[in-house]
């Protein structure tokens, strides 16, 4: 049995941000996020810490990507109806 001692701390798997990211944002890079977020564990008790933080670092930042990607989405899309409906203002007037 391996000493806990010698084990550096387990990374997040940021497994809330990835499903959150899919259910709300994105759904391509929220998989991404979540493959990622599950693999986090899985080398963690392997004692494959490089890989662990690898995968977090993935899944992290697949997350923040579908998350950004969203909120760019919203964005465009408030400032594209935003001028429509100023414009179906402005045409209203005449």
């Amino acid at each position: 049995m391996e000493n806990n001692q010698n084990m550096p701390p387990k990374p997040s798997n940021y497994m809330v941000l990835a499903i959150l990211s899919t259910l709300f944002c994105c759904i391509p890079t929220g998989i991404a996020s979540i493959i990622y977020a599950s693999k986090v564990n899985e080398h963690y008790a392997r004692s494959e810490y490089a890989e662990a933080e690898t995968a977090s670092k993935n899944a992290k930042m697949w997350g923040l990507i579908g998350v950004g990607a969203a909120a760019l989405i919203w964005i465009v899309y408030f400032v594209f109806f935003g001028f429509a409906i100023l414009g179906g203002l402005a045409n209203a007037n005449y």
